[in-house]
């Protein structure tokens, strides 16, 4: 099996309680906008870096639920645009208009990265499972 980075994006940063994004380059204005905020100076973010190659990949995340008053974990499918390989913006892209319905008023919606599962993934063998890193 392919080899995959065991943890991606840790120095990136991102609160996903903002609503979804309608293009990958508003997402990406207003990534810059956060990161530079938060560190005040420009940030360098190499767009175009190609991070995970493979065209499918699945996240897997934790939120609550008000109705069942428990954690839940739930995972989906995510696909390359190029059906090859995914980039840092839009993998990121992809993931916060996944997650952030869920996660809008959540404690534990900033983005700390991805760490690799390496164990079995019998749902959806042969592509890579990522945990998403929540903080709060």
């Amino acid at each position: 099996m392919k080899e995959f980075p065991k943890k991606m994006m840790t120095n990136i940063l991102w609160n996903f309680s903002d609503d979804e994004y309608n293009s990958q380059s508003n997402f990406i204005t207003s990534l810059l906008a956060y990161n530079e905020k938060i560190f005040g100076e420009d940030f360098e973010l190499e767009k175009d870096k190609k991070i995970l190659d493979c065209p499918k990949v699945v996240i897997q995340y934790i939120y609550w639920d008000e109705k069942k008053e428990d954690d839940i974990e739930f995972d989906f499918l995510l696909i390359a645009d190029d059906g090859v390989s995914f980039n840092q913006t839009e993998l990121l892209f992809k993931v916060h208009n996944k997650v952030c319905e869920k996660l809008i008023e959540a404690d534990n919606s900033y983005f700390e990265g991805f760490l690799l599962w390496e164990g079995e993934n019998p749902n959806n063998p042969n592509i890579p499972l990522y945990f998403l890193l929540q903080g709060s």
